[in-house]
């Protein structure tokens, strides 16, 4: 394992919770604007990163949350969004037109912006009210979300009188150890991983609740993206009404298990897919210690430990394939 990468990838996490005071500053801004509802808006693991946070608000705020792939937002328009809602987006190059385009959008109509981008002076970045920046080799999707979650939590303290805010904010505290302990604890699981799976050619990645993201992600933008294997990505919940049919004895499955409300129903595609296939991996965070959280904010927690977990699925899966993840054919290399 790389120790400099680790090293960034801890630091990264440090600079995400450094942001505290300055996101608190923020939500005290933004509910000035008397806000109405919340759009999180994106493409590919840019958008997936966000799905945790709809999670949250869903489960713990009255506020409205909206989800959105940025080219469908810019062409439909949803009513719901006006001056009085705030819009939260992420492009790491800060280039993507769809998602620069929602800004201008949303700039328009006098709607509250936050961006995430890997450099400030990029378009998306120009574009925000405030942006967040976090450029980096690795650690670049973690930081992200504890920088969302940051700002969640803090909406729905102020909000919904949210009670648990400290006891989150100090279990996030933790999180850059714990992670990068995570991560040399998986490191020979996902060796052998790569060595047993590295000339399959098709996955199906189950998950759900804050874990759908992962899930998403991991199909899309891990195996399909940057190691062109077909993938998909199916809600666990959605497995029984149709991707179950072609299970087969021989179909890899990979199954991402949370600790929140929602692991019910993954347990339920677990339980079929250990029944009717032989090549099944379930990465179950409860497995993983994070010394400092407790039980009951674990749930909150999985995807970030999910996404400690596959980062090194990923690396050692494309070492093994002589595929870098750095590898593309078309994007930015072709007009789109």
């Amino acid at each position: 394992m790389d120790q400099n990468k680790l090293k960034i990838y801890q630091e990264m996490l440090k600079k995400g919770l450094a942001e505290q005071p300055r996101i608190e500053e923020i939500v005290e801004q933004v509910l000035r604007n008397e806000l109405k509802n919340i759009f999180l808006v994106g493409c590919g693991g840019s958008l997936a990163c966000m799905y945790p946070c709809k999670y949250i608000l869903e489960t713990n705020s009255q506020l409205p949350v909206y989800i959105y792939n940025a080219g469908e937002f810019n062409t439909i328009r949803p009513v719901q969004f006006n001056q009085n809602s705030l819009l939260v987006l992420s492009s790491y190059s800060g280039k993507t037109p769809e998602t620069v385009a929602a800004a201008n959008y949303a700039g328009a109509i006098g709607a509250t912006t936050i961006g995430f981008t890997g450099e400030g002076d990029s378009p998306l970045g120009q574009a925000v009210d405030y942006v967040f920046t976090n450029q980096a080799e690795t650690g670049v999707t973690a930081s992200k979300i504890v920088l969302l979650y940051q700002i969640v939590f803090n909406l729905i303290k102020r909000t919904d009188n949210f009670q648990q805010y400290d006891q989150i904010m100090a279990a996030l505290a933790t999180l850059p150890e714990s992670l990068v302990q995570i991560k040399q604890q998986v490191e020979e699981r996902a060796r052998q991983f790569a060595k047993d799976y590295q000339d399959q050619q098709f996955f199906m990645i189950l998950g759900a609740g804050p874990c759908w993201g992962e899930t998403y992600s991991y199909a899309t933008c891990i195996l399909e993206e940057m190691q062109w294997i077909p993938a998909q990505p199916v809600h666990a919940g959605e497995f029984f009404h149709g991707s179950f049919e072609i299970v087969r004895d021989d179909t890899n499955i990979i199954i991402f298990k949370g600790e929140d409300k929602s692991r019910p129903v993954t347990e339920r595609a677990e339980t079929f897919s250990k029944k009717y296939s032989q090549r099944v991996t379930v990465i179950d965070t409860k497995d993983y210690e994070l010394p400092g959280v407790p039980a009951e904010l674990r749930g909150y927690m999985s995807p970030l430990v999910l996404s400690a977990v596959m980062d090194l699925f990923s690396h050692y899966l494309a070492t093994a394939r002589n595929h870098p993840l750095s590898t593309r054919k078309y994007m930015g290399k072709v007009d789109y």
